[in-house]
């Protein structure tokens, strides 16, 4: 995919790849007696949390019967979800009713026993990638919370010469550095910007080389420092993120001979840039044009006459593309932008143009969550409150208050109620010092914390169930920073601008916030607290690794931040979570299961399936096989037609849709949307485990914006 508001950059180990459990559907199973059952991929009817409800096709084949008897059951589970694996066990399956067509209540209570004996304990490996599919294009509905975010555009630059943009969170905060005397630098930054006294210049490192200006305003060009530059680069080496000459593919970020324009930014900004003068190309079927020659999402809407920019979801809109920007619903697009082809260079925007089904998978996908078990002895990095003491700020609307100088959220709920959150993992106390315990439950009162408030971001992790040593938690995508619209599409960030926290004790300890929009070149990455595995940085830093997140075809895919606890696993184990069970999906071909995975579960308590040519039946009882659905209760064997043929259900000049015939419960549409689900989704599950890298590589409808990266990020 072309753009990217984060790059995705935990792989998994190919070494897991002999032990992958087996995804793919349907999944067969052999009774004591000999029976063998047949699962076909269940039908999702409601995913809330970690508990799933779903219905699915069977068939029952007894010993010494030639022919299965089908039916269908309603079913129950519990899941644990590793997302960067594409792996969601179902466990504690319950079968809580089934129905057989054409057999007798005995015969349907045989059938069911044997089915509850014969369900796994070990559960039900599955695709998250195949059942978020079905249930986003299935059921076509996103059940949570749509908020009001702030929509005030960012600063939005445009250039079409070569540009790099360099943040720093607001006003810049330079001291002293003691690792090398007659140096100050820029704190409030995670690019390493130092001042020289003698000279009096500042000097930034950036893509592999050093450059100079008199002020951070004025124009940079490459320098040749003193030798004391590179000794302090060289001793702050852990304490700054270095903006490369090349991009996180390996190619360079700008042609060869190229000499980027520095730009500092002290307030949200976004840059837009062009490849020389911009060059606009239409898009088949539309009044849209999009600029060719950029990177960034950049559009002109003929009718009006008016350029479109998305940036981080967000649609802006000017009269030039010097701006003033102003901002623009997703609900209130031009219609134009939901008729850009799915298979345009463009066609990644639909995921952020309201209505659509790449939006509504948009949504799907990011309510899912990241699950783990947690072992209740997990300890957490203790919290160090900058002074020693925590400071506390109150979360408007809400009788809590949080700490605002220390690296991880801290939430006082009274004054001998503490939470914290670590990692994706809910900790409490009884003190703001500690000690601190894994939590078993939180608070609602915690979940009204509302967008505006820099700790928001913690209402996305829960606690689901617990037991005497275990705590089963999860987060959904908006712990880190993904959230769903009032408009109706997802965005990242909550476009409040939060102050950050700078230590006025030295090492000057810097607590960036969550980020508004993307900010640049990447500083609203992993870079704000609640994702520490250590003591804070001088930059802030709490939050040292990979960038978290990758939007793709409107898949919401997410780094598991339960990792950071000491391995690739949704099972945390032992003192500090350092002793990891293994759970990983590695680079594996998708497995074929157990025969055609064409057979569907009803509503209506019937068994449908799809022949080769895309015409459904439906199941009669055994002895009775399989009917045309237009010819309800007749055999339709193949040779009931000279050749095997049939005639033609579509309508005259029909290129493929098929009437929407009425069925009990059922219609032509509705299992046309569950096949396409089901094909969908076995695709994405083949996607992701042929691409190598635990993920889909490449962004799309979600866009981070500008900087080094050139704008909204298309590759």
């Amino acid at each position: 995919m072309r753009a990217v508001l984060f790059v995705l950059s935990v792989l998994l180990c190919g070494a897991a790849a002999a032990q992958a459990p087996d995804v793919a559907w349907p999944k067969e199973r052999k009774a004591p007696d000999g029976t063998v059952i047949t699962v076909y991929q269940p039908q999702i009817e409601q995913w809330a949390d970690n508990n799933l409800s779903a219905r699915a096709a069977v068939a029952v084949t007894r010993p010494g019967e030639k022919e299965p008897g089908f039916g269908v059951i309603e079913l129950a589970a519990r899941t644990e979800i590793d997302k960067g694996s594409d792996l969601v066990t179902l466990s504690s399956v319950r079968i809580i009713k089934g129905s057989f067509p054409g057999a007798s209540p005995q015969e349907a209570e045989t059938y069911l026993a044997t089915l509850r004996a014969a369900l796994p304990k070990q559960g039900w490996p599955a695709s998250a990638q195949a059942l978020q599919a079905n249930l986003a294009i299935a059921q076509a509905k996103s059940k949570q919370k749509a908020l009001a975010l702030n929509n005030d555009p960012p600063q939005i630059l445009f250039r079409t010469a070569p540009s790099l943009l360099v943040p720093i969170d607001g006003k810049p905060v330079v001291h002293e550095v003691k690792e090398a005397p007659g140096l100050k630098r820029v704190y409030n930054t995670t690019a390493l910007i130092l001042f020289d006294d003698s000279s009096s210049k500042y000097y930034l490192w950036a893509l592999d080389k050093w450059w100079e200006a008199k002020s951070l305003e004025r124009e940079w060009s490459v320098a040749l420092p003193p030798t004391s530059l590179d000794r302090a680069r060289e001793a702050l080496a852990k304490q700054f993120e270095p903006i490369e000459s090349k991009d996180a593919e390996g190619k360079p970020r700008f042609d060869p001979g190229a000499v980027p324009q520095i730009i500092i930014a002290t307030q949200p900004t976004e840059l837009l840039q062009s490849k020389g003068e911009p060059r606009f190309t239409p898009i088949p079927g539309t009044q849209i044009l999009y600029m060719e020659n950029s990177s960034s999402d950049i559009f002109m809407e003929l009718g009006a006459q008016t350029y479109y920019v998305l940036i981080s979801g967000r649609w802006f809109s000017a009269r030039k593309l010097t701006g003033p920007w102003s901002f623009v619903a997703a609900k209130s697009l031009p219609a134009d932008f939901a008729k850009i082809p799915p298979g345009h260079p463009m066609g990644d925007v639909l995921a952020s143009v309201a209505g659509t089904p790449q939006a509504n998978e948009a949504a799907i996908a990011n309510q899912i969550p990241q699950t783990a078990t947690v072992q209740r002895d997990v300890q957490p990095t203790p919290a160090k409150y900058d002074g020693d003491k925590p400071q506390w700020k109150p979360i408007d609307g809400t009788p809590l208050s949080y700490a605002f100088n220390v690296g991880f959220p801290v939430i006082r709920v009274d004054e001998k109620t503490y939470y914290m959150v670590q990692n994706g993992v809910w900790f409490s106390a009884t003190a703001p010092s500690g000690p601190w315990v894994v939590a078993a439950s939180v608070p609602s009162v915690i979940y009204t914390i509302p967008p505006s408030s820099p700790v928001h971001y913690v209402t996305y992790v829960r606690v689901y169930s617990s037991t005497p040593t275990t705590v089963l938690v999860g987060y959904t995508p908006g712990y880190y920073g993904t959230v769903m619209s009032s408009d109706g599409v997802v965005v990242y960030g909550t476009g409040y601008v939060y102050p950050p926290y700078m230590s006025p004790y030295y090492p000057y300890y810097w607590y960036p916030p969550p980020p508004t929009y993307g900010y640049g070149w990447g500083f609203t990455v992993g870079f704000f607290f609640g994702f520490a595995l250590g003591p804070p940085w001088h930059y802030g830093g709490c939050c040292w690794g990979g960038p978290p997140m990758v939007i793709h075809h409107s898949n919401v895919t997410i780094n598991n931040s339960y990792n950071r606890w000491g391995g690739k696993s949704t099972s945390i184990t032992g003192p500090g979570g350092r002793n990891v069970k293994g759970s990983q999906v590695g680079n594996t071909t998708f497995a074929k299961g157990s025969g055609s995975n064409n057979v569907y579960a009803g509503r209506d308590g019937n068994v449908y399936r799809r022949d080769e040519t895309g015409d459904w039946e439906k199941y009669q009882g055994k002895g009775q096989g399989w009917s045309d659905i237009d010819r309800p209760g007749g055999d339709r064997p193949g040779g009931d037609r000279p050749g095997g043929e049939r005639p033609s259900q579509l309508p005259a000049g029909s290129s493929g849709a098929r009437p929407n015939q009425s069925l009990p419960g059922e219609t032509r549409n509705s299992l046309d949307r569950q096949a396409q689900s089901r094909d969908v989704g076995a695709q994405r599950a083949q996607q992701y485990r042929s691409s190598g890298a635990g993920g889909f590589q490449g962004g799309g409808g979600m866009r981070g914006g500008g900087g080094m990266r050139g704008g909204g990020g298309r590759r």
